[in-house]
């Protein structure tokens, strides 16, 4: 009678990252079809029991497992590694220190298997493939039929923000989705905007393009040195396994796949292009997606991978265990996990000697500002014989136009780029709007320009409000919302543009969620700087570390009426408006959306308001967090 395969347990950290988890158990689904037994196992260490003991990224689950460094280092002895971090990241490093203890380590990628082997590592090579939950049930549907173009899931950091802006003319006029997040802490299910598991699966095959983008790992390498070109198998294969076609930059270590035929690559100069062209042929795309889903479904099923090496653990490790770990060697060297679990060291302030010469200049800088609307005020009076004046232009359309949309536009001092603004507006698609142009006593010739602009675009409903007196950018979109007749406004400045599809775009997500109180998209940076920005999902927490969101968003008229407008009766708000309004909105209770597709842009430059806003932040930020003392706030900035 043949002697029972040994049982496998598949160890990954409860609190590390989600995809992590999905890649754990697509290892327990293999090992089951196997004919092995095998469980999934967050809550404990493994130990040299007769069990195989597989641990998937080790940099996390040791870094998240609460335990002296005795128990880590013995539970990484008994057991195998499966690596799943590019070499030379600062995970990569970490893993190394764990599988240095085991007798054999796992790669899911032929450079890290190389790279562990150059360190003394027993290292072999775990092709992924697919297991039968990882495609969903409209898996081998044709392009056809799937409602997004373009999808792109990852990390976001300023590579893959370039590159992603460079597309933006592209995705804006397709239905995309970028799914990004930030890598400062674990992906997890909770982590707002982000899917895991079957609900991945669902978006996977739900888009005709999976768009791959290589993370910037210049930080990590020595200067001069250029990393492989590294192939993201868990993300292809779940891709390919859900029939979405994978467009690329140039990677190694992809066989048996073949360029061309499985997945296609593009330089990223050609990027654009090649999506172009891809889109625009459905049939190739499901031809490829059709030759990719049999090789990593069929041909190249994980189950048909993990089979032999599973049996050659069980052949040539288990036997060698119980010793190894008797040995005590693993207790030797260098291990460099258990930064989480030690409490932060006490920090001095920042180093910022001249800290109070920056309060007393932005003190400065306000009081002028102060003096010189009282100034306008002054004006305005020996003028007009009033303290403050607003001189209202209409175009011919303007009064009998039911707009769905009201696009208010704040214009001081952008004499220069306001018309390429108004221009991007009334480019706009499928809605209907009207613009209100709120010019706030400019010292340029923007009102002169706006006024031309409506006298040559009068079969528009526009509106032009010209301030006598500066009163601020708070109040200048106050005035915008007051005399907005849309149920829906969208907030802009005078130098930022949106894409024909936005308003439409933004108004059915708000259509679509009646909960949400505003909405708004990711932005391409354009000017001295390619990124891009706005680009991650409400979360209120994130929130209260830094403001992410842009002002360039749709909000209901009733939500700013709810909230009280946007707060210009506090210096401290000054550049921040935006903030204290989302702010505002989180403490209510309220959320905004984000539409995951690139459908504005965002003028960078070197000189604007936000200069002297970041002059000195410490004061605003302290009233910020008075104002609101019942929001999340970082326990370090309290």
């Amino acid at each position: 009678m043949a002697a029972r395969p040994a049982e496998v347990e598949v160890f990954v950290a409860a609190r590390g990252n989600g995809f992590m988890r999905d890649i754990a158990s697509w290892l327990v689904d293999a090992a089951r079809a196997g004919g092995r037994a095998a469980r999934l196992v967050d809550d404990r260490l493994p130990a040299a029991d007769g069990t195989i003991a597989l641990v998937v990224a080790p940099h996390e689950f040791y870094e998240l497992m609460h335990a002296t460094k005795a128990e880590l280092t013995r539970a990484a002895a008994s057991s195998i590694a499966v690596c799943t971090e590019q070499p030379g990241t600062p995970w990569f490093h970490l893993s190394v220190d764990a599988c240095r203890r085991g007798l054999m380590s796992l790669d899911i990628s032929g450079h890290g298997t190389d790279a562990l082997r150059e360190v003394g590592v027993n290292a072999a090579r775990l092709r992924l493939g697919a297991v039968p939950a990882v495609s969903a049930p409209g898996a081998t549907r044709p392009a056809h039929d799937r409602p997004i173009d373009v999808l792109f899931m990852g990390g976001l950091d300023d590579r893959r923000g370039a590159v992603l802006a460079g597309l933006a003319p592209v995705l804006a006029r397709r239905r995309s989705e970028l799914r990004l997040f930030r890598f400062e802490r674990p992906a997890t299910p909770g982590t707002p905007g982000l899917v895991f598991g079957g609900e991945k699966y669902d978006l996977l095959s739900s888009a005709k393009v999976l768009v791959n983008v290589h993370r910037d790992r210049s930080m990590h390498l020595p200067p001069g040195t250029v990393a492989p070109a590294y192939f993201e198998w868990a993300r292809m294969l779940e891709a390919m396994a859900n029939g979405c076609a994978v467009v690329t930059e140039p990677s190694h270590d992809h066989d048996p796949l073949v360029e061309g035929t499985h997945f296609v690559s593009a330089e990223i100069d050609d990027l654009a292009d090649t999506l172009v062209a891809l889109l625009d042929d459905p049939d190739r795309i499901d031809a490829i997606a059709a030759a990719a889903h049999r090789a990593v479904v069929d041909e190249g099923s994980l189950e048909h991978h993990l089979t032999p090496m599973l049996d050659r653990i069980e052949r040539e490790v288990l036997p060698l265990l119980a010793n190894h770990v008797s040995r005590g060697a693993h207790q030797r060297g260098l291990w460099r996990f258990g930064a989480s679990a030690v409490p932060p060291p006490v920090r001095l302030g920042a180093f910022r000697p001249y800290l109070p010469l920056q309060s007393r200049a932005k003190r400065l800088a306000l009081d002028e500002i102060e003096m010189l609307r009282r100034l306008d005020e002054v004006e305005c009076l020996l003028r007009h014989g009033e303290p403050d004046v607003v001189e209202r232009v209409e175009t011919t359309a303007y009064a009998d136009a039911v707009p769905e949309v009201s696009v208010v536009v704040t214009l001081y001092n952008y004499a220069d780029v306001v018309t390429d603004t108004l221009d991007s507006v009334l480019a706009s698609e499928d809605v209907s709007f009207e613009v209100i142009v709120v010019e706030d006593h400019a010292t340029d010739r923007s009102r002169d320009v706006a006024r031309e602009y409506l006298a040559d675009h009068d079969d528009v409903p526009m509106l032009l409000l010209g301030k006598e007196v500066n009163g601020g950018l708070a109040a200048a979109r106050n005035a915008g919302f007051e005399h907005a007749r849309g149920g829906l406004v969208m907030v802009m400045d005078a130098d930022n543009q949106v894409y024909p599809t936005c308003l439409r775009r933004l108004a059915d997500a708000l259509i679509a969620d009646p909960g949400a109180g505003a909405a708004y998209a990711i932005l391409e940076d354009f000017g001295t700087q390619r990124n891009i920005r706005s680009a991650l999902a409400w979360d209120v927490e994130r929130l209260c570390r830094a403001n992410y969101i842009d002002a360039q968003a749709m909000l209901r008229r009733a939500t700013w009426e709810r909230l009280g407008g946007y707060r210009d009766d506090d210096e401290h708000v000054y550049g921040w408006e935006d903030w204290d309004l989302w702010l505002r909105l989180a403490r209510s209770g309220g959320r905004a959306v984000l539409v995951p597709e690139i459908l504005g842009r965002y003028r960078v430059q070197a000189s604007s308001m936000i200069a002297l806003t970041n002059l000195a932040t410490d004061d605003a930020i302290a009233a910020m967090h008075r104002r609101y003392p019942d929001l999340p706030w970082p326990t370090s900035t309290r």
